[in-house]
């Protein structure tokens, strides 16, 4: 039986290729990469996302399935925030002592990086995603549907999480679970990688794209054959990568009108480097003959570290649920499910 991300890393209950042929590289490349383990926040293996705070790198953010941890002086000591499952955090672009953050159906607010929290807002099902706009400030909040038999949508709300709005995602597809909801402000579009819950036959879950700032919806998934866990625009060309499950990664030139697939050894999460385009960070799971880890590629996805073929960058055997990276891209840090976090000086 194939487990899905939403079964085998979360094991939440919300109801409830294109082979790219590549020449060896030296090991060696991979054993410049020192980690260092920064431990398990508060004795909690279950963590789920890790955010460095972009204009304090002592000051780390990590949901899990009990709340959030917040570190302020680089995992020496933590502190525990809020209660239930925590499933995704943001900090606002615009405003960096601004922070959001979901547990369980709700979101919370902090406007001092962390210290207090203040409710904004209960939804019918649990928050997977959230994203605060670039382009004007707007808060979007992507719910799990599940087993809600609704047209699915999303929320939005343009007064700092006062009131919200629901929009329709305008497809027939029920039980949608939003894994990552991703901005091109330079073109002024939002993409949201889809998973339908129950995995229906035929199975054909949508990737969604809106120019207007989520008012409306357009499913541009027909290309893509499976579902996407995580979605990256990529800085200066504005090409979107779609990290599916298993089936390697997509990516589109023209705003996901048309499709390209490359090969991927990774498929739980992906980054891109802000500061180096075409640095991408991949993390793998360790289901099914995956060895788990962290994976390089310095060319956009086309070729990755490692000899012979690709190997991890390090924490083999680790399932590696988030990646980020400091402001100045130093420092590579990791969430491992089951396992705890993660950092390496970028060599």
């Amino acid at each position: 039986m194939k487990y899905t991300l939403y079964q085998s890393i979360l094991i939440l209950s919300l109801a409830t290729g294109l082979f790219s042929c590549q020449k060896d590289k030296s090991p060696e490349v991979v054993k410049n990469w020192n980690w260092e383990y920064m431990g398990r926040p508060w004795g909690d293996s279950a963590v789920n996302e890790i955010v460095v705070h972009p204009d304090d790198e002592n000051l780390w953010f990590v949901t899990s399935w009990r709340g959030i941890y917040i570190t302020r002086d680089a995992g020496k000591t933590w502190e525990k925030h809020l209660n239930g499952f925590s499933a995704a955090i943001e900090i606002d672009p615009a405003n960096s002592s601004n922070v959001y953050v979901s547990a369980n159906s709700s979101i919370y607010f902090s406007g001092d990086k962390g210290n207090t929290w203040a409710l904004l807002y209960t939804f019918p099902k649990s928050i997977v995603s959230i994203l605060i706009s670039k382009v004007d400030q707007s808060i979007l909040a992507g719910i799990a549907w599940s087993d809600m038999q609704m047209a699915n949508g999303i929320y939005k709300s343009t007064d700092k999480g006062k009131t919200w709005q629901y929009y329709s995602y305008n497809v027939s597809a029920k039980g949608l679970i939003p894994w990552d909801i991703e901005e091109d402000a330079v073109n002024n579009k939002l993409y949201i990688s889809t998973e339908i819950w129950d995995h229906p036959t035929p199975y054909k879950p949508p990737f969604l794209r809106s120019s207007d700032g989520g008012l409306t919806w357009t499913n541009i998934g027909d290309s893509i054959p499976w579902h996407a866990l995580r979605v990256q625009v990529q800085p200066g060309t504005n090409d979107v990568y779609a990290l599916t499950e298993g089936m390697g990664i997509y990516y589109s030139k023209d705003f996901g009108d048309h499709w390209q697939r490359l090969f991927s050894p990774f498929w739980v999460t992906l980054t891109i480097d802000k500061n180096y385009p075409n640095v991408f960070y991949g993390g793998a799971h360790t289901y099914s003959g995956s060895s788990g880890g962290i994976y390089l590629s310095k060319d956009a996805g086309r070729t990755y570290e490692g000899s012979p073929r690709y190997k991890p960058i390090g924490l083999d055997g680790k399932l590696i649920a988030s990646i980020c990276l400091n402001a100045s891209s130093t420092v590579l840090y990791a969430a491992a499910y089951n396992s705890g976090i993660y950092r390496s000086r970028i060599p």
